[in-house]
């Protein structure tokens, strides 16, 4: 974000700051086809919103890499979000996903995460001492 925003432009550059500022993440799709854009060419097979058998019911990981079973969860807050909502999504998540890589990666648009470091921290998980590593990356927008 501090990259794409706050940097000045080259003065090569065809974007100027004013076009760069229009770009606004308003939701968690608008974060998934981002981050999706970045990925993709490195990730050649990366998918989009797949679907997966739970037996009970099912449920969709946002971005996946089959040959690396890697799933990455996309969540941005809302005004009406709490960050307790936002631990029993990630918790629900961690559970279902059979994926043993597991990364959360958290557009806290609306600061409901009060200490990101430690947050990070309690929804990370090695595979050393789990069945699964969780890695959680946050990003809270940055100021104009």
């Amino acid at each position: 974000m501090q990259e794409m925003y706050q940097k000045p432009v080259h003065r090569k550059g065809t974007l100027a700051k004013a076009d760069l500022q229009k770009i606004v993440l308003g939701n968690e799709y608008d974060v998934q086809r981002m981050l999706y854009s970045l990925i993709r060419p490195i990730f050649p097979e990366a998918r989009v919103e797949i679907y997966e058998d739970g037996g009970y019911k099912s449920y969709r990981y946002d971005i996946f890499f089959d040959d690396y079973e890697t799933v990455i969860e996309v969540k941005c807050s809302r005004p009406s979000m709490q960050e307790r909502e936002l631990t029993e999504q990630i918790g629900s998540d961690a559970f279902h996903y059979q994926e043993k890589y597991i990364y959360f990666f958290i557009y806290d648009k609306h600061r409901v995460i009060a200490n990101v470091d430690a947050f990070s921290k309690a929804y990370s998980k090695s595979l050393n001492t789990h069945e699964k590593q969780i890695e959680t990356v946050i990003i809270q927008p940055i100021s104009f």
